[in-house]
């Protein structure tokens, strides 16, 4: 839960804002209508503070003075003002604060609360900040921690590639175009090479006016391009706008590998990353097993129950999967009622042992679906772990999974293996639907 500092003596935005920031969403909101109960609320408990949307119309005090107090406790500060005057808004942006937001229509409302979201993300999401002047690198990384963010920082394409290599973690780089040995372009060109696009955003920053120079960049991948004379508030903004670029990308991957229904993943990603898993571990000659897994007469049960039983059989062997090994499991839904476990540096033995931990806990569940006991069973094809390829893996669990299914149900088939799966009242659940 994130506190939020709302500074507002208006009843009207009080509510409005209110309304922006439920504790559904993860916030509490305390609200302070003058600045001594501001100053009462932070020495109480200003550390639990994560940020503050301050006024500066409020009836004890000055224009300025409430906007020094929160920066003073280190508390990210957020000017939420329906009055406008350049020099005012000029000398409270010099103090270091998040950004200065007009109360002029809803849509400030909805930037506010996008401000806020973006500011709370952040705290997990860390940056490369790459200039070869010493003021230049303090001044954007400072700009960069008042976002909230994690800076890294780096005085050449060298120390910044040497960064990225050891936190795969980093969203955003930041660099300069013309510095010494490596310039902007080619270490472009090296961070590209070195993570791609997916990601991680690049933005270019030049004192060069040259409108070459941004159309170059651009080319070699550059998400952005600034000069270095542009406003603090400017440089905020962007930097704001492609990371929100960067999340929903991910989120548009995610989705494109994820099954909608359970929350695994899909066969696009099981062929994609789980390949290249796969192949990782075939190539530095350790073990990697492949296993088919089919819910037993599954069209008989949505048939005699309906697909609401069906749907939730599957959603709750989809729970069984995600603890049916270490982090590194892929666990995925092939489709239907079929799912696929991809277990890297695991033998055929070990994976064998995981599947009848895994049927355990499954055959011990009771689906209880309007007043009926619904059967369930499994049948599992384990690979050897030391095919050639996922292809292969595949084909091998399958041809398994087949015999599984050929012997009877409720069993667990691999190479010179075979077993009825007879724990709790799995044997019984599958006799007691028709083949």
């Amino acid at each position: 839960m994130e506190t939020i500092l709302l500074v507002e003596d208006t009843s009207f935005f009080e509510k409005a804002v209110t309304r922006l920031f439920r504790k559904t969403d993860g916030f509490k909101l305390i609200v302070a209508k003058t600045y001594r109960e501001a100053q009462r609320i932070l020495e109480d408990g200003g550390n639990e503070i994560f940020v503050a949307l301050v006024d500066l119309t409020l009836p004890d005090t000055n224009d300025i003075e409430i906007v020094d107090l929160t920066v003073s406790s280190r508390i990210p500060t957020i000017v939420f003002s329906s009055r406008y005057d350049e020099g005012l808004r000029t000398r409270i942006l010099e103090k270091g604060v998040v950004d200065y937001v007009l109360k002029d229509s809803p849509a400030s409302l909805g930037y506010l609360k996008a401000l806020v979201h973006r500011l709370r993300k952040n705290r997990s999401v860390s940056t490369l900040v790459v200039d070869d002047s010493t003021t230049q690198l303090r001044m954007i990384a400072e700009r960069l921690k008042r976002l909230q963010l994690t800076v890294h920082t780096a005085s050449c394409g060298t120390d910044a590639l040497a960064v990225l290599k050891r936190d795969p973690a980093i969203r955003l780089v930041v660099l300069d175009y013309i510095m010494p040995n490596m310039d902007g372009i080619q270490l472009l060109k090296e961070i590209r090479h070195l993570r791609g696009t997916d990601g991680l955003a690049v933005m270019g920053l030049s004192s060069c006016q040259n409108p070459t120079s941004m159309a170059r960049f651009l080319k070699f991948g550059a998400n952005d391009f600034l000069s270095k004379s542009c406003s603090p508030e400017e440089f905020m903004l962007r930097v704001g706008q492609n990371l929100d670029t960067i999340d929903r990308i991910s989120e548009l991957t995610d989705a494109a590998n994820r099954d909608a229904m359970t929350g695994l993943r899909n066969r696009r990603f099981l062929f994609d990353a789980g390949r290249k898993v796969f192949d990782v571990c075939r190539k530095n000659g350790r073990p990697a097993t492949v296993t088919l897994i089919d819910i037993d007469c599954f069209k008989q049960i949505n048939d005699r129950f309906g697909h609401e039983a069906g749907d939730s059989i599957i959603k709750l062997l989809a729970d069984d999967l995600r603890e049916a090994g270490p982090a590194d499991v892929i666990a995925v839904r092939q489709g239907g009622d079929e799912f696929c476990l991809l277990m890297p540096d695991c033998s055929q033995v070990e994976a064998i042992e995981r599947c009848q931990r895994l049927h355990d806990r499954f055959a011990r569940r009771k689906l209880d679906y309007r007043s009926a006991e619904v059967p369930i069973s499994l049948s599992i094809g384990v690979a050897s772990g030391v095919e050639a390829d996922l292809d292969e893996a595949i084909r091998v669990a399958d041809a398994h999974l087949y015999d599984a299914k050929n012997q009877g149900r409720n069993r667990l088939a691999a190479a010179d293996y075979s077993r009825t799966l007879t724990i709790g009242t799995a044997a019984a659940a599958s006799a007691a639907l028709p083949a």
